[in-house]
């Protein structure tokens, strides 16, 4: 029943996206699972978040603009979110062919010049410590000893891993073949180049990491620690208000006396006449959602600088985002605790 209201839910969805989701489950290693299921659930999981977004947004906030947008807000993430993880997953999947790829590309090459033919040296050099690269090559050699010349089988191979490296060196190897060349010492040079990029990327990671740790203390670090302070402001600002509201002031003379004293910082944060229209409470969600925005950025700019591919930094933002929100919740925490006084 489930699968049919899932199929139905992905026929909204046109060919070209599904396809594209296809390509992604693949060099994911989800061919098991069917495109349009896994989007129908996306979409029937997204809708079921936004419901309980909706319901569950009053108990924390009374702001009216929280209420519109948490539905379609968490729609909208939880698809990004799992869309993001595809991405994740087929892009992990590949750095580990990536890292295994050399020492295969050098056990072929020393498997032809014991004099066996190309498909024998592939099939030979699957090995099972070679992970999901071994998988891949297994199914070339089948395809290949099946009728299919090796040249479509490898190249059909790059389209079931999302990497550069792995394409560019297949794309050398079947020009290698067309042009009937050397293909042991073609293999050992594309082997040894391969090392030598990676040899590379480690030295940029090393000249970079003065910029990796002012990303982390800015995002990790800092911000939290501000966002506290304001926060606190925040809450001081509206707590001196509604005291001299309860003296029994005027509202605009309280307002206006809260403006030339320094006290009205924050727009919206008016006394007992005038609804706050931002109220600390908002501002608190505010500096969590800020947060979590900054750190997820945060740690695809650092893979970035240090890896060269974003979405290998989907992995650390989760952690990095807890941790910030972290040290935000701690520190109000302690700025609440020292100079609570001033509040109560």
């Amino acid at each position: 029943m489930f699968e049919r209201a899932y199929q139905q839910i992905s026929s909204l969805f046109p060919r070209g996206f599904v396809n594209h989701v296809d390509k992604l489950m693949s060099q994911g290693g989800f061919e098991e699972v069917q495109p349009r299921l896994f989007i129908g659930f996306s979409v029937f999981f997204s809708a079921c978040i936004a419901v309980i977004a909706f319901f569950f947004t009053p108990f924390l906030t009374d702001n009216p603009i929280f209420h519109y947008a948490a539905a379609p807000a968490a729609f909208a993430l939880t698809l990004s979110l799992l869309y993001m993880y595809l991405l994740s997953t087929a892009d992990t999947r590949a750095r580990r062919i990536e890292e295994v790829l050399p020492d295969m590309l050098q056990i072929i090459s020393a498997n032809m010049r014991a004099g066996m033919t190309m498909e024998n040296a592939i099939w030979s050099a699957a090995r099972p410590e070679f992970g999901p690269l071994r998988d891949e090559i297994k199914r070339v050699s089948a395809d290949t000893f099946g009728g299919t010349p090796i040249q479509d089988t490898l190249l059909e191979m790059t389209t079931r891993v999302r990497s550069i490296i792995l394409e560019r060196a297949v794309r050398l190897i079947v020009e290698g073949i067309k042009l009937g060349g050397e293909m042991s010492q073609l293999l050992e040079e594309v082997a040894e180049d391969i090392k030598s990029n990676y040899q590379l990327q480690n030295q940029i990671a090393t000249s970079t990491l003065m910029y990796v740790i002012f990303i982390v203390f800015a995002s990790a670090l800092a911000a939290p620690l501000l966002f506290a302070v304001s926060v606190f402001y925040s809450e001081m600002n509206e707590q001196i208000l509604a005291k001299q509201t309860e003296s029994g002031g005027n509202g605009m003379d309280m307002e206006s006396m809260a403006m030339q004293s320094g006290m009205g910082g924050l727009p919206g944060m008016g006394s007992g006449t005038a609804k706050s229209s931002i109220s600390s409470q908002d501002f608190w969600w505010f500096a969590i959602a800020a947060l979590t925005v900054t750190n997820f950025l945060g740690a695809l700019i650092l893979s970035t600088v240090r890896n060269g591919h974003a979405f290998r930094g989907l992995r650390y933002a989760p952690l990095m985002a807890l941790g910030a929100i972290a040290v935000f919740v701690l520190a109000n925490a302690a700025i609440r605790t020292a100079f609570g006084s001033m509040l109560f």
